[in-house]
């Protein structure tokens, strides 16, 4: 009697344990997924329309440098909460996760700051440099059999001092 319990709680924890639902998976499998690092350079955003039928990836539209991203993703899916027959939208999103660091500096060269020195004045500057943050986490929704996925980037910091706009002309 007391085995049988046993083997019955057990059951029901590895039951529970194992129960996780498509939603959770999938939310899962989104995590790995990452902005295409071309795509983010040069600011692509967008919606990429699928459709998964029997395990088959079709592209409806969508740009050229996320459609093979969700592509590949979409075919790791397999079938999503039993159906083979499923919509899927990628929102590839760009955030603007930058913010501006404070730096010190020294002002000139040696000879420089010691003359500014002698009349008293500051030999550093405070610069303000960007530093590149973290997007928000993948998030997806699901819907019947339309299935919205949201893939979440940086733009990343657009700002160029003196020397490398001098060195691009």
């Amino acid at each position: 009697m007391r085995f049988r319990r046993l083997s019955v709680a057990a059951l029901v924890l590895v039951g529970a344990a194992s129960a996780q639902t498509t939603e959770d998976r999938l939310r899962s499998e989104i995590k790995a997924v990452h902005y295409a690092p071309l795509a983010a350079q040069a600011r692509i955003q967008g919606d990429v329309h699928l459709s998964v039928k029997s395990g088959v990836v079709t592209l409806l539209s969508g740009h050229p440098l996320l459609a093979p991203l969700a592509v590949e993703s979409a075919k790791a899916f397999g079938s999503i909460q039993g159906k083979t027959d499923v919509d899927l939208t990628y929102h590839f999103v760009l955030v603007d996760a930058a913010t501006d660091v404070p730096v010190t500096v020294p002002r000139g060269n040696a000879f420089g700051r010691a003359v500014l020195r002698v009349f008293g004045l500051k030999t550093v500057k405070v610069v303000y440099r960007c530093q590149e943050g973290t997007p928000p986490a993948n998030d997806l929704k699901i819907a019947g059999a339309a299935i919205e996925i949201w893939i979440f980037g940086t733009a990343g910091c657009a700002t160029y001092n003196a020397a490398t706009l001098v060195a691009k002309r």
